[in-house]
């Protein structure tokens, strides 16, 4: 397959340009994913719930069929789990749909995409599964519990489906990225809810993202979870492994995160 204009060659031990599905394209980390991949010289299906520009297929990723028939019909080698809503809001009065839609596109979809390209690409003797999940997968999240959980449930579903598959030639990646200056966050900057994923010291560059998760993708390793930025994943992981230490540094973080909701706001004017 010829490479894209201005991308480099492969270098030793990095897997070659294939076929890449990415779920949840229309904008910001998917659409930094998509054109990381064509950069690099990958051929590229870019999906979400509906063909808008950019987008080549509609996919809702809620719907196993249709992710199973998409799957079969474009056999990629390489499935981006990358489409995911916020649902940020009180747990106890949340409305009902906001939550069924988070578990449905944020785990299930996962569920849906990776049993997908399980059965593709396991019988052509393997393939890549790179996930897109969150700093909240290591530590809950006030005013975000259930995407937290959501996230959570991502990484025990995608470390226990590597176990399984070990020795198939499948591999597995999941990418844990802080809060991103996109457009599923910037249009929460007015939500205090939302403000534990603002608390990270800036939002961070979605393409700088992509980059780091189709270097996962083209290196040979058979699983890894990559926290963006480390240090910051490392404090969380701190944060999040001790109920106590959680429920005594938490008010700190959501006033931090509130400040900086603040502080974008009048950047721009609000």
């Amino acid at each position: 397959m010829p490479q894209a204009r201005g991308a480099s060659p492969p270098g030793p031990g990095t897997l070659p340009p294939g076929r890449a599905l990415v779920t949840g394209a229309a904008g910001g980390l998917g659409r930094a994913l998509v054109a990381e991949f064509r950069h690099r010289g990958w051929h590229v299906l870019a999906t979400d719930l509906q063909a808008t520009a950019g987008v080549d297929a509609a996919l809702d990723v809620t719907n196993p069929h249709a992710t199973q028939r998409l799957a079969q019909e474009f056999r990629p080698t390489v499935w981006v789990n990358n489409a995911g809503v916020l649902a940020a809001g009180d747990a106890a009065t949340q409305p009902m749909a906001e939550v069924e839609r988070a578990v449905q596109v944020n785990f299930l979809g996962v569920v849906y995409g990776t049993r997908a390209a399980v059965e593709v690409m396991r019988p052509a003797g393997g393939g890549v599964v790179l996930t897109v999940a969150s700093l909240a997968a290591f530590t809950p999240a006030p005013g975000e519990a259930v995407y937290a959980a959501t996230k959570h449930a991502v990484r025990a579903f995608i470390l226990a489906t590597a176990a399984e598959q070990r020795g198939t030639g499948m591999r597995f990646h999941l990418l844990c990225p802080d809060g991103m200056a996109t457009p599923m966050l910037e249009d929460r900057v007015d939500d205090p809810t939302a403000a534990a994923s603002f608390s990270g010291r800036r939002l961070l560059d979605p393409t700088r993202v992509a980059t780091l998760g189709v270097d996962l993708v083209e290196r040979r390793r058979t699983h890894t979870v990559r926290s963006v930025p480390r240090s910051r994943g490392a404090l969380i992981r701190t944060f999040g492994g001790s109920s106590r230490v959680f429920l005594t540094v938490s008010p700190l973080f959501l006033r931090r995160g509130r400040a900086a909701q603040q502080r974008l706001r009048a950047r721009s004017g609000g």
